[in-house]
């Protein structure tokens, strides 16, 4: 069975705001790697750490606004990727984000065991930098 509308549902949460439903589909020991270079970036393991480290800044301290717009869902056996694009605005600069992103995604069981980011890191630390 694909995992893409699994991935596409978390995408759909994240857009309404529902966390929970973002992380429902993660395994407890998820593997999240959040791109070098980005102030966050590096290994998180556990749904409470991804939510703590990655998702609760989001909006708290880096995002006035900030949209996650998935463009193609790719089937690839266990993985999934999406490529998309991050869109906002920094709340300490006022500085606009728009930059492309590839998420890969690893599923066992119905739950996504790893996740990878690529993205233009420097493109979103220009617009989180004063």
């Amino acid at each position: 069975m694909s995992a893409v509308p699994i991935v596409a549902r978390s995408y759909e949460a994240f857009a309404r705001g529902d966390m929970d439903a973002v992380l429902a589909d993660m395994h407890p020991d998820i593997e999240w790697h959040q791109a070098q270079g980005l102030p966050h970036g590096g290994l998180y393991r556990g749904v409470d750490e991804v939510r703590r480290r990655v998702f609760d800044p989001l909006d708290r301290d880096w995002w006035a606004e900030f949209v996650v717009t998935p463009e193609q869902f790719l089937d690839a056996g266990e993985d999934v990727v999406v490529i998309g694009r991050y869109r906002g605005t920094a709340k300490t600069t006022g500085k606009r984000l728009d930059v492309p992103f590839v998420h890969i995604w690893t599923f066992r069981d119905e739950l996504a065991m790893r996740f990878r980011q690529f993205l233009d890191t420097a493109g979103w630390t220009t617009a989180l930098s004063p």
